[in-house]
């Protein structure tokens, strides 16, 4: 079973306006991604490892704003 090690961070950019100072983000956390394994079914451990504030699977509409997400 061949597997990846890689890192992995996410971006808040609930509101990309916002003006005020942010810290620097965190060191992204090592994650061992399993290529015989479909990522659709190792997404939920990453998410929980992340502690990601959005649900997975929520893809903010960026397509009112004139933003499209690719």
């Amino acid at each position: 079973m061949a597997s990846v090690v890689c890192r992995v961070q996410y971006l808040d950019d609930s509101d990309p306006f916002i003006c005020t100072n942010f810290p620097e983000p965190r060191r992204p956390p090592p994650v061992t991604v399993v290529e015989d394994q479909p990522l659709s079914e190792q997404i939920s451990g990453i998410h929980k490892l992340l502690e990601a504030p959005l649900k997975v699977g929520h893809t903010p509409n960026r397509t009112r704003t004139g933003l499209r997400v690719r």
